[in-house]
């Protein structure tokens, strides 16, 4: 078997593109850099005094459906946002950049609860989920649903 590919890059991106999505969806959001085990973003409405904790994943495979999930053990988040970055392609043991023919990514903003519902544990007691039409039949109504996290801030779906 060859190297790992190392993807450190890959999931520091998907974070950064999913926190300038909900910036742009004029919703608060901050990074939380190292030692916050259990999210990467925190979403708030200061005018309320409510936040709501994100998790992003990312697969960066074109195609890659199923993503692991946080362990129990770790803080719960109130949200999950699944990226397929549709960044690289697989050819046998050698991974292909995508650069050219632009595939773009995909995210489906999940609550804890609905993942909770559609997760799965491996035979390793890891518990995953695969993102797809075949495993959750109303998928699409999770892309880019950003709407979720300004209705749990309790922010009009339009407000600025």
């Amino acid at each position: 078997m060859g190297k790992r590919l190392e993807t450190k890059l890959f999931s520091n991106g998907a974070e950064f593109l999913v926190m300038a999505k909900l910036l742009l969806t004029n919703i608060q959001t901050y990074k939380a850099y190292v030692n916050f085990e259990g999210y990467d973003l925190v979403c708030t409405n200061p005018n309320k005094g409510l936040s709501a904790k994100v998790q992003v994943k990312s697969k960066n495979f074109v195609g890659d459906t199923s993503f692991y999930l946080n362990s129990d053990d770790k803080a719960k988040s109130d949200f999950y946002v699944f990226a397929q970055t549709n960044s690289l392609k697989r050819n046998g043991e050698k991974y292909k950049i995508i650069s050219d023919d632009i595939i773009e990514p995909k995210l489906y903003v999940m609550d804890y609860d609905t993942v909770e519902k559609h997760k799965r544990i491996d035979k390793k007691g890891t518990n995953w989920i695969s993102i797809s039409k075949r495993n959750i039949s109303n998928i699409d109504d999770y892309l880019n649903n950003w709407g979720q996290i300004k209705r749990f801030l309790k922010m009009n779906e339009n407000e600025i």
